[in-house]
């Protein structure tokens, strides 16, 4: 039996319903919201000025390793006993933004500050960078207020690989070279 994994935000749209309403056998996956690769959007001010400036500073994220990702989908693709089964996915930590950003300066040897925006300046920062007006009240309501799930640390990715899921340190020591000025 053929099988699919589908990336899933919780609410079944067209997708999800051709999909059980197929003969293939199916699996969920809901990761946090927060991908560690979004703290890539920081690339440029750390590199030309060695600043992060986002608001909600204390906001909290369980943030997980897109690769994290891809082995549970991976695992799932090829092993038994996943078919009909919805996994919610997370990293392994709690982390506000200014911890984030801690741990970008500590891997680069260098001080990185963190700019906390109020939630206007976020608005006209996010309106230069070219996104729509529903776009910027969704991102800044979802920090404001992220739901209990976006910063709740489950066991999943461990469950189904075997391994603990990667940490924000482990992904910046990663990508460290895209924050790097030389």
């Amino acid at each position: 039996m053929q099988r699919a994994t589908v990336l899933w935000s919780g609410v079944k749209g067209p997708v999800e319903e051709a999909v059980e309403a197929s003969n293939l056998e199916w699996t969920y996956l809901q990761p946090s919201p927060e991908y560690m690769s979004n703290a890539l959007v920081w690339t440029e001010s750390i590199r030309s000025e060695g600043i992060v400036r986002e608001p909600f500073g204390d906001s909290l994220d369980a943030m997980i390793h897109e690769a994290d990702i891809g082995s549970v989908a991976a695992t799932a693709l090829t092993s038994v006993g996943h078919a009909g089964k919805i996994y919610s996915l997370s990293g392994p930590e709690v982390l506000t933004i200014s911890e984030k950003v801690r741990m970008i300066s500590a891997a680069l040897g260098r001080d990185i500050q963190f700019v906390e925006l109020s939630e206007e300046q976020a608005r006209e920062h996010m309106r230069k960078k070219g996104a729509q007006d529903d776009v910027i009240e969704f991102v800044l309501g979802w920090k404001a207020n992220p739901p209990e799930s976006a910063y709740t640390v489950v066991p999943t990715v461990q469950q189904i690989t075997g391994r603990p899921p990667r940490t924000f340190a482990q992904w910046v020591s990663e990508h460290v070279q895209h924050f790097r000025t030389t």
